[in-house]
């Protein structure tokens, strides 16, 4: 039941819509952008993550994204359990050099309904950023007729060229865990900038930010002793703006339950084509992917969309020592 759950979830992310806030190919690295009740949402007490994305770098409005992240279990009673995170995003691109800055708190309590499901409710708060560099732009006004001066005036006015806003976030999460600890789901549905904070750079054009709403779904199935399929889906939509993302492949252990290596593909739907290498080791995990561009912009990219490198640390639960002798009884 609880894999024909995840099959019908992951299916209805093709009916979502998706984001102008900052995305990620490797988005399940960085759960806390999906939904702050995903906050605890792992096996272990310590999470911290960090990504770095570097996207159309051959061409000149190329874009730098970087995120880190980390969520702790703080305090258990019974079957409920409360945690917290942190997470800081920071978007670059352009010749103006607009910047999206996030940094903000979240909260979730979890609640386990029996041994192998966990429902979690989260709220999350933080400040965000906007902001450009008017000396890296040129305007009409500086052409003379025959060439640029960037010395001439711009004749542009700006009240301000940075803005910090307050959003509020909330959301619920679903997982779904065997005892193996291999086979398992994940489904969080989170909404951002619940308040409509407004953005601009003058005061007679700020807008208010329209609500993100996202949903990503996660599933590991155990196959075989050396072998797991992984199966995903991320959707978003913020305004008009909107991003889905699906894919799958398959996890090999190398050694059992401590390295393994991890293959997929995923498509960002009319844009782009994603294989991913993931490594786990340990209570590490290393990822890298690669965007291959199929959108119309592959004109100016030739397909070159952008690389991501994720790193994720996950402190594990140790194994319980088995009972022994010291010494042998006769």
């Amino acid at each position: 039941m609880p894999i024909r759950l995840v099959t019908l979830i992951f299916l209805s992310v093709a009916t979502l819509a998706g984001a102008q806030d900052l995305h990620f190919s490797q988005f399940y690295h960085n759960p806390l952008h999906f939904g702050p009740a995903q906050t605890g949402a792992f096996d272990g007490d310590l999470r911290a993550m960090a990504l770095y994305r570097s996207q159309w770098s051959s061409v000149p409005v190329s874009y730098r994204t970087m995120a880190l992240g980390a969520d702790k279990k703080i305090l258990q009673r019974g079957n409920n359990t409360l945690a917290a995170g942190l997470l800081v995003q920071h978007d670059k691109a352009g010749d103006g050099g607009l910047t999206w800055s996030q940094v903000g708190l979240s909260a979730a309590v979890a609640h386990a309904l029996n041994p192998r499901h966990t429902l979690s409710v989260g709220f999350g708060a933080g400040m965000a950023q906007r902001r450009f560099d008017i000396s890296g732009l040129k305007f009409r006004n500086q052409w003379t007729g025959d060439v640029f001066d960037p010395a001439l005036p711009t004749k542009e006015t700006f009240e301000q060229t940075s803005g910090l806003l307050p959003t509020l976030s909330a959301g619920i999460n679903w997982r779904f865990s065997m005892p193996d600890l291999r086979t398992g789901a994940n489904v969080g549905i989170g909404a951002f900038h619940l308040n409509r904070p407004s953005v601009g750079f003058r005061d007679n054009t700020r807008e208010p930010l329209p609500m993100r709403l996202a949903l990503s779904v996660h599933s590991t199935i155990r196959l075989n002793q050396n072998l797991d399929l992984v199966v995903f889906g991320g959707a978003w939509q913020m305004g008009e703006a909107q991003e889905i993302l699906a894919g799958g492949g398959a996890r090999m252990w190398l050694t059992p339950n401590e390295t393994a290596l991890r293959f997929t593909v995923a498509t960002r739907l009319g844009d782009a084509v994603i294989p991913a290498l993931q490594y786990e080791f340990g209570d590490w995990t290393v990822g890298l992917s690669y965007d291959w561009n199929i959108s119309d912009f592959e004109a100016a990219t030739r397909g070159r969309g952008g690389v991501e490198v994720a790193v994720v640390y996950r402190s594990l639960p140790v194994p319980p020592v088995k009972t022994f002798k010291s010494c042998p009884i006769f």
